[in-house]
Parts: C-alpha cells; sequence; structure tokens
C-alpha cells in the first residue's frame, strides 16, 4: 500500500528547463562580462565583438523580465 502513496519526481519539459536555467545564466554571462569591463578600463575603445555581445545580453536580460537599472 506504501508504493500507492509516493510521489515519483516530476520531470521538466525542454521549455521549462529553459526557462527555470536562463536567468541563472545571464546572471553568470553578466557577472563574468562586468569583469571584463572593469579590467578594460573606463577609456579603452570597445570592440564590435563587445558591443554585440552586450546587445545580446541585454534583450536576452529584457525578454526573461530582467529590466535594467535606471531613470527611464
Amino acid at each position: 500500500m506504501r508504493n500507492a502513496f509516493r510521489r515519483t519526481p516530476k520531470k521538466r519539459s525542454k521549455l521549462g528547463q529553459i526557462m527555470f536555467y536562463a536567468p541563472i545564466a545571464l546572471e553568470v554571462l553578466n557577472l563574468i562580462r562586468n569583469n571584463q569591463k572593469k579590467k578594460r578600463g573606463a577609456f579603452a575603445p570597445t570592440r564590435k565583438r563587445d558591443k554585440a555581445l552586450d546587445f545580446l545580453l541585454d534583450q536576452a536580460g529584457r525578454r526573461v523580465g530582467k529590466r535594467k537599472r535606471g531613470l527611464f
């Protein structure tokens, strides 16, 4: 009778897993990116690759629901 009341662990769908891990991955990538920015310095020119990566991270953060802190 005990087996009837045991719950099996719920398996998540692929989309559910992506939506679960996406914010965590974005936070890690943003931390890595911010460390790179600090090492480079404030007055160093940004490369096209860096601009593209910043744009992608910003857009992904907006899609997941994280908003930038700022005035607007």
